[in-house]
């Protein structure tokens, strides 16, 4: 009989879901079937972009169904509320499209403009079904529900799919079955996606229980704001406001990371006011909690200042970038969120949410945006830098590309490799092969240009040389050695061929200009090369390099560097270095 009950009460609460939303549950339903035929299917049957396609347009329209319902549910005219549904899934279907049948995949600017499309999207189910009501108490408490709701019913699944994925391992330890992981991924999408979803939405408040204007503050979430996030709060607020006693003191403009501090700060004030919301709207609230919800954003003001200098001084040192420029807008949007918290006395909360969204989609969304506007910053930055201070021929090779940073300052050298690096690795890796080879590494470029190169040790590189633990500096090798063949034209005598030849070099020559290199034969000196330090810097950088000729300007010899390597502590007077290369000797003149 209570079995029966139970089954009775699933099923009918199943069925109110079902009538309550059926296309989201529609939408649901097709991503888990299209899951699972991925799972088991072939995986010739559909491409990565149709794969990314579909399951754009069923998640993204669960969602969407489902913010139409809860704010469809608030309007008695159903003719516009047919014809807003009608329009936000056609223009989702157009969106599909559109990203389905781009060229070159989904660039930095549009990804920007769909997270934020997204945000607004999910903030608006949790604020959109109550814009007739005159206080933001039912909001709050519905929030706080789905919250709830969504943790059990995920956790159901999860243990659900642990349990059932247990047991399906069980089979292969004692009868010896093969299980294919393909299980494993089904349990997870029926369980972790289809189970939580229908659970999830079976819960969702509706009626009088979805306008609740009773909810509040539990007396255990207020102790725990009053005695542990309170004063971690404050202590925050203590080593702030000491940092820019200290910055003023001495003169200075504040350091960069202090953003995070202020950031962190700043959300913990956001969420202590959200928390003590309801009970701030009761008149027996105490004056405490009235005191912290008026003055803690006022307390914070000084310190978004400080944050505003410490951005104001990256853009000064660095320039232009897409996260400070993100950065400085949430700065602004702090300063939104105090004053108005102080000015309207907490009376109202929603709007917070809906100021970011709007924020986010008018920086990410329409055509000026932040993305072109931080991509046309370094385009332009670079190419009047390349224009005043490089006369070659473009795109610069990786060993010409070196050579240009090397003969700038090195601020200017750093900040020019790390706008081209960011052009390459944020926007599109086309955007700099106009001025830089494809092949070239701008991490390994900046390692050059702060003159930090290293490698790993010898045992790493090759287990036959130096195979102790000794630190490595530089390492070359050669893309092609040259074929040994006595091929002595062009007014050359002899070749010798060095073969892994290893030297002492003194750290004192290694920093300075020129590194003196004794080419020894049969324990006997046969000529001494000049290197430059730098010249094996740049080298050790490169992937791929041919090998290096080194003509002595004293008896116009010719030695061709194949291999070098470069070994030992900076604290020890000598390095040890092995060499590798042909020498040809000149024939002697009458």
């Amino acid at each position: 009989m209570k079995k029966f009950f139970v089954r009775q009460i699933m099923a009918r609460s199943f069925e109110q879901c079902l009538k309550r939303f059926p296309i989201t549950m529609g939408f649901i339903a097709l991503l888990s079937v299209f899951l699972l035929v991925l799972c088991w299917g072939k995986d010739e049957w559909f491409t990565e972009r149709q794969t990314f396609t579909v399951n754009y347009y069923l998640t993204v329209g669960s969602l969407l169904s489902l913010t139409l319902q809860l704010w469809g549910e608030e309007v008695k005219r159903k003719r516009i509320l047919y014809i807003v549904h009608t329009l936000c899934h056609a223009l989702l279907l157009i969106d599909t499209i559109y990203l389905y049948r781009l060229p070159e995949g989904i660039s930095l600017e549009i990804a920007l403009a769909h997270a934020a499309a997204l945000t607004a999207l999910g903030l608006s189910v949790l604020t959109l079904p109550f814009f007739r009501e005159k206080n933001d108490v039912a909001s709050w408490y519905f929030t706080l529900q789905l919250a709830t709701h969504a943790a059990t019913s995920w956790a159901i699944g999860g243990i659900m799919c642990g349990g059932i994925a247990l047991l399906t391992a069980s089979f292969s330890s004692l009868f010896g079955m093969e299980i294919k992981g393909n299980y494993y991924s089904t349990w997870l999408i029926v369980f972790c996606l289809t189970l939580p979803s229908y659970l999830f939405l079976g819960q969702i408040p509706s009626g009088e229980a979805k306008h609740d204007p009773n909810g509040y503050t539990s007396a255990f979430l207020r102790k725990v704001i009053r005695y542990l996030f309170l004063p971690l709060l404050g202590c925050y607020l203590l080593v702030l406001y000491i940092y820019t006693v200290k910055i003023l003191i001495q003169g200075q403009l504040p350091n960069g990371w202090v953003s995070w501090l202020v950031t962190a700060l700043t959300a913990g004030c956001i969420g202590v006011e959200f928390s003590l919301y309801p009970s701030l709207q009761r008149q027996d609230c105490p004056t405490f909690e009235r005191r912290v919800a008026r003055w803690l954003p006022v307390t914070i003001l000084p310190l978004l200042m400080l944050m505003t200098f410490g951005i104001a001084r990256r853009f000064n040192d660095y320039g232009l970038t897409l996260n400070r420029l993100y950065l400085l807008t949430l700065n602004i949007w702090f300063y939104i969120v105090c004053i108005g918290l102080f000015a309207l006395r907490a009376r109202r909360i929603q709007w917070i949410a809906v100021s970011f969204a709007v924020i986010f989609l008018l920086t990410s969304v329409f055509p000026v945006n932040y993305t072109d506007i931080t991509r046309r910053y370094l385009l332009r930055s670079m190419s009047a830098q390349i224009q005043t201070s490089y006369q070659g021929r473009l795109p610069m090779r990786k060993d010409v590309y070196l050579d240009w940073l090397s003969s700038l300052p090195q601020d200017e050298a750093l900040l020019a490799n790390s706008r081209l690096k960011m052009l390459s690795n944020t926007f599109d890796a086309h955007e700099t092969n106009r001025w830089v080879n494809p092949s070239v590494n701008f991490r390994e470029a900046e390692n050059y240009i702060e003159g930090h190169t290293k490698v790993p040790s010898a045992r790493n590189r090759n287990s036959t040389e130096n195979n102790s633990a000794r630190d490595t500096y530089v390492y070359f090798h050669s893309t092609a050695r040259p074929a040994i063949k006595m091929d002595l034209k062009n007014g050359y005598a002899s070749l010798i061929a060095y073969d892994k030849q290893n030297v002492s070099v003194s750290c004192k020559k290694w920093k300075e200009d020129i590194l003196p290199l004794e080419l020894t034969s049969n324990e006997r000196t046969t000529d001494t090369i000049f290197l430059k330090p730098s010249d094996l810097l740049k080298w050790s950088t490169l992937e791929s390099l041919p090998p290096q000729k080194i003509i002595n300007r004293r008896n116009g010899n010719l030695f061709i560097l194949t291999e070098f390597f470069l070994s030992g502590n900076i604290n020890d007077p000598k390095l040890s270095l092995t060499y590798s290369g042909y020498y040809f000797i000149k024939k002697e003149t009458d």
